[in-house]
């Protein structure tokens, strides 16, 4: 075939030092003038694209730091605030309840829940919190006063919030009251939870 032989096609030009020899992976990169440098460098580019027959990789929430040792990081829970009186339940005699936690690990709450059951002759009457939620000594308000907690029921939308970190140990707090003032036998049952996120 006159120029276009055997030789030049599957020979040197193609396949030879040019493509994959020397020059392009042998001692023009790592600088060694031993021919075998750029074979060794071959040979483990070829095992860099190979994967171990049977065995896949882990999802990352699978991933351990060792056996046993998760890596850091987080999820979204509710933390219930408990009553500190009447089990919740105002009274024309107990109109102040506070409801209280103690975190036990680092806490950030992002949705306070609240759910109201009223009897029926209460509908009159609002349940409020004295500056929201505090987290140890700090109000998590933006202005200082009362604020509904008829806004925060499950179906409420729009009302996320970004609360201060908790650490491991500090208080979490909302002093809860109604008004106007329950009388007879009028009675609102009030639980507090917040979703938040914790740390893993």
């Amino acid at each position: 075939m006159g120029a276009l032989d055997d030789y030049e096609l599957d020979g040197d030009e193609l396949e030879g030092d040019d493509v994959l020899g020397d020059s392009v992976l042998g001692m023009s990169l790592v600088g060694d003038d031993d021919e075998s440098v750029g074979r060794q460098v071959r040979r483990a580019l070829a095992k860099r694209g190979r994967r171990p027959v049977g065995r896949s990789s882990k999802p990352k929430w699978r991933r351990d730091l060792a056996p046993g040792v998760p890596t850091p990081g987080y999820g979204v829970f509710p933390i219930p605030l408990t009553p500190q009186a009447g089990g919740g339940i105002f009274t024309a005699a107990l109109a102040n309840i506070e409801y209280r936690t103690v975190t036990q690990v680092p806490f950030r709450g992002e949705r306070l829940i609240t759910n109201i059951a009223r009897s029926t002759t209460a509908t009159g009457s609002q349940v409020l919190c004295t500056n929201g939620v505090h987290i140890g000594i700090r109000p998590q308000v933006g202005v200082l006063g009362p604020m509904n907690l008829g806004n925060f029921l499950p179906t409420a939308f729009g009302v996320r919030m970004v609360m201060q970190p908790a650490t491991q140990g500090a208080e979490i707090r909302v002093f809860a009251f109604v008004q106007p003032a329950l009388t007879g036998t009028q009675t609102i049952a009030l639980t507090v939870d917040i979703l938040g996120r914790v740390a893993t």
